[in-house]
């Protein structure tokens, strides 16, 4: 069986989410070890990160970001060991999730706290690329 997506899209998408997993893991190291993150180009990285916006349920948004990239790389690779088309369309669904999560909290940085954190903006970039890549790997799907 042809499958519908090439392995080069399904390595782009595994890339980009070890992109967004390692900046996460760089987040979640630096926050248990206490200290200031080190911030470049912006000036608000210990603002955004020490916020009450910055723990959803008790839990760092950066431990929130480990578990979505590592989900979305394991759903790519779960489809791309299988062929289940399934596990693609839960990747879709996710990108969509992790999108909406992204620009609500850019908003939150942006018009709320006023400070922007260059970590969580990449986060940003990296779930549109995601989220991008989803709409493409879903219209795939539909073809």
């Amino acid at each position: 069986m042809q499958s519908k997506i090439p392995n080069w899209l399904l390595a782009v998408i595994v890339f980009v989410a070890l992109l967004g997993f390692s900046d996460c893991v760089f987040l979640f190291a630096k926050g248990t070890a206490g200290g200031p993150i080190p911030c470049f180009i912006t000036t608000g990285c210990d603002t955004v990160t020490t916020s009450p916006y910055s723990v959803l349920f008790g839990i760092h948004l950066y431990t929130w970001g480990i578990a979505y990239y590592l989900s979305v790389g394991f759903l790519t690779l779960l489809y791309w060991d299988s062929k289940k088309e399934l596990f693609l369309k839960l990747f879709s669904l996710a990108s969509a999730g992790g999108f909406i999560v992204s620009m609500y909290y850019m908003y939150v940085q942006k018009f709320i706290l006023n400070a922007l954190c260059i970590y969580c903006i990449g986060s940003a970039i990296t779930s549109t690329t995601l989220f991008v890549l989803g709409i493409v790997v879903y219209r795939k799907l539909r073809a």
